[in-house]
């Protein structure tokens, strides 16, 4: 890999921007081709939960945006989005360290990491603005009071199952000022799933449960706004719904929707008789071989007769939640 001041010079356009989000663990992967001139290169930043994990730059831009895994929800970002998620990955790593520094404070001469060279070209590049750290750990105690209500807005959401090898994922609108009660109300139609199942949110606020009485702390989930706990493309939350755990994120900010719609999506839910991911793995080996006398039983305990995994109907999904 080449030496990163001397791959750029002058103003960059950036284009192929995407960003990746695994559906098996928090870390989602940003990257773009950049170009200056004549040259092009391609950037890849990889996050973990909130914070910059990696920045790698490919002199072959192609390099950057390939993926070859299977469990991964795949879109588009506008240039101001893409410095949004970075600016805001960056921000938290450089907080991370600042406060890393104070206790070890030649930690990266120790490790010979080369991480803060390469956010600062990066900003630079990205013609993000100079920041100075705050230093403070990588866990903040959780916040006690829920910020105010923001004016609404629309959301574009990304929401996955965690755990299947093959992604099931659906890219939702809804509104900024629905309840996490109205948006678990939203994702058992996406979902098509029963709404009175116990579901949870893990926020940076707290948890907050369909009782209240998940764990010591929850709160009820019809009490807060979605817009109140996540507010700008990048953040997530996971979510829980009886035995199934998915994560949420969102992608961006659009225009205020009348109602909530599903734009886009993979793979049929797994059928409500599988509780779990145990349960609907054992189907997809049942339905290999239908005709077998022990696969028969387990394709009517489990849902199977009729059901294809790799069915996704947009439009059914949009009349439940219609």
């Amino acid at each position: 890999m080449e030496r990163w001041p001397k791959l750029l010079h002058g103003a960059v356009e950036l284009s192929d921007r995407v960003v990746r989000g695994e559906s098996d663990r928090d870390r989602v992967v940003l990257a773009a081709t950049l170009t200056a001139g004549q040259r092009s290169v391609g950037v890849r930043v990889v996050v973990d939960g909130d914070s910059v994990r990696t920045i790698e730059l490919h002199a072959e831009p192609s390099d950057a945006l390939v993926s070859r895994r299977r469990s991964e929800v795949k879109a588009s970002l506008t240039p101001e989005e893409f410095r949004s998620q970075v600016e805001a990955a960056l921000i938290v790593r450089a907080d991370f360290d600042a406060w890393l520094c104070e206790r070890v404070p030649d930690f990266f001469e120790r490790w010979k990491s080369d991480l803060p060279e390469r956010a600062g070209q990066l900003r630079r590049w990205l013609g993000l603005p100079e920041y100075e750290p705050v230093p403070r750990p990588a866990v903040d105690p959780v916040p006690l009071v829920l910020p105010p209500p923001m004016p609404a807005t629309g959301l574009s959401l990304a929401v996955a199952l965690s755990g299947p090898d093959r992604a099931i994922w659906r890219r939702v609108e809804v509104r900024s000022d629905v309840t996490l009660a109205g948006v678990h109300r939203i994702l058992a139609a996406v979902f098509d799933r029963d709404e009175r199942q116990y579901h949870r949110f893990e926020t940076a606020y707290g948890v907050f449960s369909s009782d209240g009485q998940g764990g010591e702390g929850d709160r009820l989930d019809d009490q807060v706004l979605l817009g109140q706990v996540v507010t700008a493309p990048g953040h997530r939350l996971p979510y829980e719904a009886e035995r199934w755990r998915h994560w949420i994120r969102v992608e961006r900010v659009v225009d205020l929707p009348e109602t909530p719609s599903c734009l886009d999506g993979e793979r049929a839910a797994p059928p409500p008789e599988c509780e779990d991911e145990h349960a609907y793995e054992m189907l997809l080996e049942a339905l290999r071989d239908p005709g077998d006398d022990e696969n028969e039983g387990l394709l009517e305990e489990l849902g199977g007769y009729g059901f294809d995994p790799e069915w996704f109907d947009r439009e059914g999904v949009n009349a439940r939640l219609g």
